[in-house]
């Protein structure tokens, strides 16, 4: 699961790129949505910033408690 770092600066190109529309406008960041996103990490080399990365641990699995 990737999740977008508190550096973006919502210049939008992951939400365009999205083919599930996962990504959605926080307050201060876009985020992605677990439950719509399926991992395809096509938002990863569109971000100018670098800021979407992988998740690590076990936070990074969508089945986990």
């Amino acid at each position: 699961m990737h999740r977008i770092g508190d550096d973006c600066d919502k210049c939008g190109f992951c939400v365009l790129e999205c083919p599930v529309d996962a990504i959605e406008e926080g307050p201060a960041v876009y985020r992605i949505v677990p439950e719509k996103c399926v991992e395809c990490g096509a938002c990863v080399p569109v971000c100018p910033l670098g800021v979407i990365v992988e998740r690590a641990g076990p936070d990074a699995r969508r089945d986990a408690p």
